[in-house]
């Protein structure tokens, strides 16, 4: 059963007994609620060590999961300062598709060699 662990005003759901790892858990919490809009544009979150004292992890584990979320887009953060959901646009749900280009010119060169 999800347990919400977490005096801060950020919702986070951990199972312990999870194979999936504590930082992993903690990401997809935010990332969910950032999406959601439960976590609006420019809020501040807790800082890791209030967070992690609150869940019971290692600080460690609440900065792998903060980093990941900044390196994907959802977070921005200032070394000493604080931790923001990010002020642009939400990142995709699904990677778009590359657009069709032209091909490529190894491509259109087999191709005037065959007409030859």
């Amino acid at each position: 059963m999800p347990e919400i662990r977490t005096n801060s005003e950020l919702p986070v759901l951990l199972r312990p007994d999870a194979q999936v790892p504590l930082h992993q858990q903690i990401e997809t919490s935010i990332r969910e609620a950032i999406r959601a809009g439960r976590l609006p544009r420019g809020s501040s979150l807790p800082p890791t060590r209030m967070l992690a004292a609150d869940l019971g992890v290692s600080r460690g584990v609440v900065v792998e999961a903060y980093q990941q979320l900044a390196a994907e887009g959802y977070l921005t953060s200032r070394a000493g300062g604080y931790t923001q959901v990010a002020a642009g646009t939400a990142p995709p749900a699904v990677s778009p598709r590359p657009a069709a280009g032209p091909k490529p010119a190894i491509a259109r060169l087999a191709g005037m060699v065959n007409e030859l």
